[in-house]
């Protein structure tokens, strides 16, 4: 069953404040592995095992990328009676990933923003979001949930892998490195905490900090 969307540029990137990663898009693959210490694929296969899939599920993955996990949630999905939406504001990498998912009938990528995204309310079952909410500040994390809150289906579930506060000294290092190598606003606030206060203020039914990762890595569990 296909979801429907609202076509609104065709380079959302244009229309955010938050950082978008066209540039990256050729080679984003390759660094996503290194930057995660080759633990990415680990993060992807526990929101997929959060989410509980039974296999005819409409799932909207946010800030897909080149849409390596919307694909493998597609794949774990009965084709003919679901559907997989990845988002990305990005246009470059909605491109790269509607090339690799383009075999997959049940996949499908917009360029769209988070913080606005072109769906009915109530029109997924669950989501997920991995490593996209350090890239947008503080008023667009509360935005995007806030969308997420709108188009998941009341007691859908929500995963969110990202940044977070460290709770020890590696995960300190890690995390106020990539933040002086990229200085990158976006990242700190998730450091100091302001994306567990966003979470925290967005009115889901219950919030769950299901497991921490390399010192500075969360995984959250949303029920709407």
């Amino acid at each position: 069953m296909p979801v429907e969307s609202q076509e609104r540029s065709s380079n959302p990137a244009n229309q955010t404040s938050g950082r978008t990663l066209d540039h990256a898009a050729p080679v984003y693959d390759l660094l996503a592995p290194l930057m995660t210490f080759g633990l990415e694929r680990g993060y992807r296969r526990r929101a997929r095992a959060l989410l509980k899939l039974q296999g005819n599920e409409q799932v909207l993955d946010v800030g897909c990328g080149t849409g390596t996990l919307s694909r493998e949630i597609a794949r774990d999905l009965a084709p003919q009676r679901s559907k997989v939406v990845g988002v990305d504001a990005a246009a470059a990498m909605i491109d790269v990933a509607r090339r690799k998912g383009s075999a997959l009938a049940n996949l499908q990528f917009d360029a769209a923003l988070a913080e606005q995204l072109p769906y009915a309310e109530s029109s997924f079952d669950c989501a997920v979001s991995t490593f996209f909410f350090h890239h947008i500040e503080f008023a667009l994390k509360q935005r995007a949930l806030a969308e997420l809150r709108r188009t998941v289906k009341p007691g859908g579930r929500i995963v969110i892998v990202d940044v977070d506060t460290p709770s020890n000294a590696f995960g300190a290092l890690c995390a106020w490195s990539g933040y002086l190598l990229f200085r990158q606003e976006e990242i700190r606030e998730n450091i100091r905490g302001r994306l567990r206060e966003a979470i925290d203020g967005a009115g889901f039914a219950s919030v769950q900090r299901v497991s921490r990762h390399s010192g500075y890595i969360s995984i959250f569990l949303l029920h709407n």
